[in-house]
């Protein structure tokens, strides 16, 4: 009978023959890059708390919210997190340094909560998202997030995979919050 632990290596063995199927740009936006986002939507999702900090009427106010529910960091907008991989829903996990550069795309600090219209059609509402992001973390990590835009990362198969495992690992954790 396998242990746990060797279903798990076993699993990740079938992941990386699947990821050599790929250039690990494809295989990091086709399969890392969505479960990445919608893990974050169904964390913030599935904290406990009611009141959520966001940007209403020019300043950061806090925003009553149901679990299961996501607040637009960067409009006070509710809704459930829920959507297909890469949004779909009327949440989506916008990135406050927008880039597709593997420096800046996996950052937590990075990546939270908008509603298609900020992240979309405001082109992430940057001017509101920076009030949030320096309510939340301050001036240093704004500025450590766009140092770390130009910076050189290239993420081999195994660190994508490892990845694409924990990040699933942190999605299932989420939605078994949610539902408990």
């Amino acid at each position: 009978m396998m242990t746990p632990e060797d279903k798990a290596e076993r699993a990740r063995q079938r992941l990386l023959e699947k990821a050599k199927e790929y250039q690990l740009g494809t295989y990091s936006n086709k399969f890392v890059a969505p479960l990445f986002q919608r893990m974050v939507r169904a964390e913030y999702a599935a904290d406990t708390r009611v009141f959520f900090p966001a940007v209403v009427d020019g300043r950061v106010q806090q925003v009553k919210r149901c679990m299961g529910e996501c607040v637009c960091v960067t409009c006070g907008k509710v809704a459930t997190w829920t959507g297909n991989s890469i949004g779909g829903g009327e949440i989506e996990t916008g990135h406050f340094v927008a880039s597709r550069r593997a420096s800046i795309l996996y950052e937590p600090t990075n990546s939270h909560p908008q509603c298609k219209v900020c992240n979309n059609h405001m082109s992430g509402n940057q001017g509101c998202y920076e009030m949030w992001m320096r309510a939340m973390y301050g001036q240093d990590e704004i500025d450590r997030l766009r140092r770390l835009k130009n910076a050189s990362i290239t993420f081999d198969r195994f660190q994508l995979v490892d990845m694409r495992i924990a990040f699933q690992a942190r999605l299932k954790a989420a939605i078994e919050r949610m539902t408990a």
